[in-house]
């Protein structure tokens, strides 16, 4: 072995892997594949009974548009406070890190909660129709999907209370608001397939 002379520079340290970003991104992939089957077999099985002439929506049904509405709205609001936590994370602003990850999380426990509310309003049996198996089985994904957001925004929150310098390392926060964009973009494709087109 080849002695190094003193004073030789040391190779660059090699960049640190991005481990998390990664799974995170197949994990988000993998999900909104879930979802697009769903909606696949939603939309499919809509269109076999419109086209058969008869109605998708059970007639005692109640589907408002409002609530969704406004759950909509508060994802896509969600969507702008989870990237602002990356934005002061990314500059060492703990203090609107901090602010922007609660702010998100409160937008998705609200939403939860209106969707819980929706549930109570519908009027719709699960075993009622093959509709509100398919609603309920999307809906409810959903909401499962927002739960594993808050967990995982929770969870990156606690590095960040917990002291660790995340600016230079802030796959964390990346990963999460990545899986949050996903949570809405479903939510949106909710509102409008089940919701808007009924």
């Amino acid at each position: 072995m080849a002695d190094i002379p003193v004073g030789t520079p040391l190779a660059a340290p090699l960049p640190r892997p991005r481990t998390l970003l990664a799974g995170t991104v197949f994990a988000t992939a993998a999900t909104l594949m879930y979802f697009a089957a769903l909606f696949a077999v939603y939309l499919r099985e809509r269109s076999d009974a419109l086209a058969g002439g008869g109605g998708w929506i059970p007639s005692d049904a109640d589907i408002q548009l409002a609530q969704p509405t406004v759950a909509a709205w508060t994802m896509l609001m969600s969507a702008v406070t989870v990237q602002w936590a990356v934005y002061a994370v990314a500059r060492d602003d703990r203090a609107h890190a901090i602010m922007a990850t609660a702010l998100t999380g409160l937008f998705g426990v609200s939403v939860v909660i209106t969707t819980s509310f929706q549930y109570t309003q519908m009027g719709l049996a699960a075993d009622e129709s093959i509709a509100a198996v398919l609603i309920y089985a999307i809906s409810g994904s959903h909401l499962v999907m927002i739960t594993v957001g808050l967990v995982f925004l929770g969870l990156v929150a606690f590095r960040w209370l917990a002291g660790q310098q995340v600016s230079r390392q802030a796959d964390g926060f990346v990963a999460a608001s990545i899986f949050w964009y996903a949570v809405v973009i479903v939510y949106v494709v909710i509102w409008t397939a089940i919701f808007v087109l009924k």
